[in-house]
């Protein structure tokens, strides 16, 4: 009986050597969950303090995004690996409907490489290493962040700037008289990740002189020292040669705003509209400039080697438009309206061509440059709208892997005669 006895006594202690086992790699398991758990809460912290700084360093942005990333595989890892019943939801997913939609983006990277995880991307002990280390440097981040602020420097190169780190908008006006008029007015967009953004608008009113009317619209990142206002006139200026516009008393005016500080008003919406304005603005920003840090040190991207307009590469989207004369010995004698959009910055087409509207008609032209826009637009637009007895216009786009350029001219309706009638 002894055999027996010994076989049985071996089987139980191989069922609870087992069971020891299966507690021990649960109790294991469980331990790493919570380490990367831990781990992903300090990461999250980071995201979320910085998240509310104003960036104006491109070197922290490029490191928030690659801790963005790694904090995006922690999470699906988690999901993954955690039992249903124990995810009681902590693992961020914010409400934001903007928010949401970067970490949806940010999720479908190809991030594997930044962890070390394989195509399985098992949880271990080492694993969870890795994403401590990862909240280690965060914290260490947050710190670089705190000491870059822009807010923290007493210098500008223009008062104003300041106003707009903190999220201030400004607005000036000036009314000379009831015909002539000018304002401008500046638009932050704090957005997590895209550093800060300003929306700007300047227009220039003249009623007396249609051709001398003119508006331009940029969105741009900005710094502690940005010359806003310079390169505001280097893209009026660009842009007026290009077409042989008249703006020069625009640039004049704009080129004072700087030094009439007192003129500048602060405002803000109220809530909830701010708010509203801001998801608006990040979007659009977002959709022409996807990548906030592409381009940097490369001047423009494609279309600053297609186009002689040059836009800085902090720019994000240019919209100007204006009323010009119609040609000599035309039969319009009404100005046409020209507007543009130019998007330096914007990826979304795999290829690159010109596209011709008018009359009814579409023309697409393989290749082509920015350059090609801007001669069709002064030469074959401008005697199509002269010639047309009708109101009509004739647009112009040239699309791009990066950089997308539009303009249309719009001939507008003559004036009407008027009939004096004699006293009798």
């Amino acid at each position: 009986m002894a055999l027996p006895s010994a076989i049985v006594e071996e089987g139980v202690s191989t069922v609870f050597s087992y069971i020891s086992t299966k507690v021990e790699d649960k109790a294991s398991r469980a331990d790493t969950i919570a380490r990367l758990e831990i781990a992903l809460s300090r990461l999250d912290i980071a995201l979320e303090k910085t998240g509310r700084i104003p960036t104006t360093y491109i070197s922290l942005l490029r490191s928030r995004k690659v801790l963005k990333r790694v904090y995006m595989e922690g999470i699906e890892l988690l999901n993954k690996h955690k039992p249903q019943d124990e995810n009681d939801g902590h693992v961020v997913v914010r409400s934001s409907s903007y928010l949401q939609r970067i970490v949806d983006r940010a999720a479908n990277f190809s991030i594997s490489s930044l962890v070390g995880l394989g195509k399985e991307k098992k949880l271990s002990s080492s694993v969870a290493q890795k994403f401590e280390r990862y909240a280690d440097w965060a914290e260490k981040f947050v710190a670089e962040v705190e000491s870059g602020c822009p807010l923290r420097h007493d210098t500008f190169r223009y008062p104003f700037l300041k106003h707009l780190l903190e999220g201030k908008s400004l607005r000036c006006q000036i009314v000379k008289n009831p015909s002539h008029s000018l304002s401008l007015d500046l638009q932050p967009v704090i957005v997590e990740g895209r550093g800060v953004e300003v929306k700007l608008s300047y227009e220039y009113n003249d009623l007396r002189k249609l051709e001398e009317r003119f508006f331009i619209n940029l969105w741009l990142r900005i710094s502690e020292d940005t010359d806003i206002i310079g390169m505001s006139i280097k893209c009026i200026q660009r842009l007026t040669s290009q077409f042989k516009l008249v703006a020069e008393s625009a640039i004049g005016e704009l080129t004072l705003l700087p030094n009439l500080q007192d003129t500048f008003h602060s405002y803000s919406y109220d809530l909830p509209f701010s708010s509203i304005i801001k998801e608006i603005n990040g979007r659009f920003t977002d959709l022409f400039r996807p990548y906030p840090i592409c381009c940097n040190g490369n001047s423009c991207g494609t279309l600053a080697n297609k186009s002689s307009i040059e836009i800085p590469e902090p720019v994000i989207l240019v919209k100007f438009g204006c009323c010009i004369s119609a040609p000599k010995n035309s039969l319009r004698n009404a100005p046409l309206s020209l507007t543009g959009f130019f998007l330096p910055h914007f990826p979304w087409y795999s290829n690159e061509e010109i596209r011709i509207e008018y009359g009814g008609k579409q023309e697409n032209r393989s290749g082509g440059s920015v350059q090609q826009l801007e001669e069709i637009a002064r030469s074959d637009a401008l005697d199509y709208l002269v010639h047309e007895p009708e109101p009509t216009d004739y647009t112009l786009s040239w699309v791009s892997t990066h950089g997308y350029a539009a303009v249309t001219l719009k001939a507008m309706p003559r004036p009407s005669r008027r009939v004096s009638k004699r006293k009798r």
